[in-house]
């Protein structure tokens, strides 16, 4: 048996300042479960620039961090090398660009044992550069993640017949390792690691076999929106690509792949013939005002054309899926 309890995991590419935040914040956990912590950093960009970073921190540290440099491209393999350098009994995942209020780990934890879960997720709020959300989007809402369910309760992440419900991320959450791979297998799959989904299908692999997922709903972490990630081509890049992913995880599971494609195909269709119109009668082509039309196009785009998949999307300092 570990004697850590908890790995939180931070996997980093070329935001050293960004990191130095996330990492503040992790070093900054009240702890008031008193769990005994590591904090490992898996560093996939070429330069290494988060070493300096971890070094700084270490010094001062409340408890041990761990670098590791990874260079190989794939998100899958990134988030392996996670998983197999934690020592814990429990991993929680933070991503570079997100930082946790202070008893963010506490009620993470806590509220994955107070109901005998597998796996807990968290709300993700949305800090924007700019200093407010885009004109498209007043409240901020496509850049949260709030699944609206009380604490504790339990995620269902598909119907029945494997139609996936929600797409999850894996910043902000935490899995029992024993429980979740207890034959220490690779959590994710490489194939769906070049460029987004890889979280999702992980997700909804571990439902599917029965582990049990907890909606962690004080368990808070905070995503800071650089300028471009608000732009309508990227959002909309963004968009066809979560469509992608949705048709790839439903195709994977569902035993009529075939029929299962052929509905999606229809409602792809319907969905940009739809989208379409509405743009044209709100005048929204050009517009940064409006932009459901569009995004309507882009998610039946993704379901029409979802191979060749749209993979990592550039973006200042390097293409990313992160």
């Amino acid at each position: 048996m570990s004697s850590v309890d908890v790995s939180i995991v931070i996997a980093t590419y070329n935001r050293p300042q960004q990191l130095a935040q996330t990492l503040m914040s992790c070093l900054g956990q009240s702890n008031r479960l008193g769990q005994v912590i590591e904090i490992v950093v898996v560093d996939n960009h070429p330069s290494q620039n988060g070493g300096p970073v971890v070094e700084q921190m270490d010094a001062n540290s409340p408890f041990p961090i761990r670098y590791i440099a990874d260079p190989v491209r794939n998100m899958s393999a990134l988030r392996n090398r996670g998983f197999t350098e934690a020592r814990g009994r429990w991993v929680a995942i933070i991503d570079d660009d997100e930082i946790a209020d202070h008893d963010w780990l506490d009620e993470l934890i806590g509220t994955a044992q107070a109901r005998d879960a597998d796996i807990a997720v968290g709300p993700c709020l949305a800090s924007f550069s700019t200093g407010c959300p885009p004109a498209y989007d007043p409240t901020g809402a496509y850049f949260k993640r709030d699944l609206g369910l009380k604490d504790g309760s339990i995620i269902d992440l598909s119907h029945a017949d494997g139609k996936p419900r929600y797409g999850l991320g894996s910043g902000n959450s935490a899995f029992n390792m024993a429980r979740c791979f207890p034959n220490l297998e690779a959590p994710m799959r490489l194939e769906f690691g070049d460029g987004g989904g890889e979280d999702s299908e992980l997700f909804l692999r571990l439902h599917r076999s029965g582990r049990r997922i907890v909606w962690a709903a004080k368990a808070f972490v905070t995503e800071t929106v650089p300028a471009h990630r608000t732009k309508i081509d990227y959002r909309l890049k963004r968009a066809r690509r979560e469509a992608q992913d949705y048709v790839r995880l439903y195709v994977d599971v569902t035993p009529k792949p075939a029929l299962v494609r052929t509905i999606l195909l229809a409602k792809g269709m319907i969905q940009v013939m739809a989208g379409f119109m509405i743009a044209l009668l709100t005048i929204e082509f050009g517009s940064e005002l409006r932009l459901r039309g569009r995004l309507m196009m882009a998610h039946g785009m993704g379901k029409l054309i979802w191979t060749p998949r749209v993979g990592y999307i550039s973006e200042p300092g390097g293409p990313t899926a992160l």
